[in-house]
């Protein structure tokens, strides 16, 4: 989720739930809303030990983790304020998790139980970036941003229940028309929200004995017409199956493939080479997606190259 939502709502709920406390600590209570983020201090750790989960979303996104990490920042505030450690330590550590449970809400699975479990998790309503909300959100930080130094009786107002009220209303909203078209799928299609809170994306995954089809249809909830976006189907016992098989333990040292896995695959053949692209159906935006190319020489049967990025542009089938 975009860093805007994650600390303006840090921002309403540490004011209005802290605000019998300290003025420090409600300070810090929003700061550690969006420290989870701030996790790219672990990249230098990759070069000593090759981990997705030392990439962004990995194990800062965990309880443990959090806990540690919020004893750590609280014995600090706790020596600069003069304010208990235990305070500081349980409203880091909730204020901290307030950024998972809202990043549980998003696209990336994160690690929660890590290290008791390296499961990932996710709820999935709305995207790991979403620029409609981000929009909202940023709009919203900005206004108070500006009010707290201007007029700061509106900012302890009545209005942030207007501003709360909209957060309520647009999760209710993204959690129930998850739950509702994700109960009429088949087994074989999954659920994608869209950016904007009306539309969505089917990702379907069906398996035959002979082959395995993919498809992304692209729906709104007042419209009965669908736009198939793209399309692919690999034979089960053909060659193309066997680098595509490659092709996704390939894919597992790309930390977007441990946190997402709507896959579909897109073959390309000449005489010399065979060119596979996975596309990550989840991030799906005007008509361009995450995808990891592979390339491989037909007659030594090796890996080329292989690359991954925003870069390849879809043509809609619609």
């Amino acid at each position: 989720m975009d860093i805007f939502s994650h600390f303006l709502l840090g921002i309403i709920i540490s004011v209005f739930t802290l605000n019998k406390l300290s003025f420090s600590i409600v300070v810090y209570a929003a700061v550690m809303s969006v420290l989870a983020d701030f996790d790219i201090v672990l990249a230098p750790l990759q070069l000593l030990k090759k981990s997705i989960l030392l990439a962004h979303k990995g194990i800062s996104h965990s309880f443990l983790y959090a806990a540690i990490f919020t004893a750590f920042t609280g014995s600090i505030f706790s020596i600069i304020t003069g304010e208990p450690f235990f305070l500081a330590w349980l409203i880091g550590f909730l204020f901290y998790n307030l950024h998972n449970l809202l990043d549980f809400l998003a696209a990336s699975k994160i690690p929660l139980f890590y290290p008791f479990s390296k499961k990932r998790y996710r709820f999935f309503i709305d995207r790991a970036i979403n620029l409609f909300l981000a929009m909202i959100s940023g709009s919203f930080f900005l206004f108070y941003f500006i009010i707290f130094f201007l007029w700061p009786e509106l900012f302890f107002s009545n209005l942030v229940y207007l501003v709360s009220g909209f957060y309520v209303i647009y999760f209710s909203y993204r959690i129930i028309t998850k739950i509702w078209v994700q109960f009429r799928l088949p087994k074989h299609q999954s659920y994608i929200p869209g950016i904007l809170p009306f539309t969505y994306l089917i990702y379907e995954k069906k398996k035959s004995e002979e082959k395995i089809s993919y498809k992304l249809i692209k729906k709104c909830q007042f419209r009965s017409k669908n736009s198939i976006l793209i399309e692919s189907e690999i034979n089960v016992f053909s060659n193309e199956m066997k680098l595509y098989e490659r092709a996704i333990e390939l894919s597992k040292k790309y930390p977007f493939f441990s946190k997402w896995e709507f896959i579909i695959p897109i073959i390309k053949k000449n005489e010399k080479t065979l060119t596979l692209i996975l596309y990550l159906a989840e991030s799906y935006a005007r008509g361009r997606m995450y995808s990891l190319k592979i390339e491989c020489d037909l007659v030594q049967n090796e890996v080329i190259s292989e690359g991954e990025g925003f870069n390849y542009r879809l043509k809609s089938n619609s």
